[in-house]
């Protein structure tokens, strides 16, 4: 997700997903979905659909770049066409993590989640508080999974934020 309509854009988020995309075509998996800036229905909609052609697979990835944000204990994936005007439209306007780990549950041996999206909450400073208590974090929250086989990769460590970077894509190869 780079071109969010409310949130501010960001740069590396296309980049990187080309990149990884690219890395995991060259190692060898069936399919490969690279899909761009959804909003809410079509961000549901894939991971859906995602989660009927990753059913019976070996493994299966999800790589994730653009705003995540947590709200209490619960990590989101923003789309982007996410308004977030008050805390009480989370649930309505962006995806949570649970949602795409059950779209991974059908997988038969690794599951691999990569969330480039530890990024500041671009709507903390806008979004009304339906409840004074209601917890709106920086960064994403920690997450232990609970299917066997299943791993969680954070671009930053729980409760950090990561930037977006300058715009330089590092790519490194190795020899096995």
């Amino acid at each position: 997700m780079s071109k969010y309509q409310q949130a501010p854009r960001l740069a590396n988020p296309a980049r990187d997903a080309d990149v990884v995309a690219a890395l995991f075509k060259q190692a060898g998996f069936d399919t490969i979905n690279n899909q761009r800036d959804l909003g809410i229905v079509d961000l549901r909609r894939v991971i859906r659909e995602f989660s009927e052609t990753s059913r019976d697979a070996d493994i299966a990835v999800v790589y994730y770049a653009g705003h995540g944000i947590e709200v209490d204990g619960t990590n989101y994936l923003v789309p982007a066409d996410a308004k977030l005007v008050s805390d009480f439209d989370i649930e309505n306007e962006t995806v949570s993590l649970d949602r795409v780990l059950k779209a991974l549950e059908g997988t038969k041996r690794l599951r691999l989640v990569i969330l480039d999206a530890c990024r500041d909450n671009p709507f903390a400073n806008t979004m009304k508080r339906s409840l004074a208590s209601r917890s709106v974090g920086r960064g994403l929250a920690k997450i232990e999974p609970t299917m066997t086989d299943t791993l969680i990769a954070f671009a930053a460590k729980a409760g950090a934020v990561a930037s977006d970077g300058d715009g330089a894509t590092v790519r490194s190869r190795r020899r096995w």
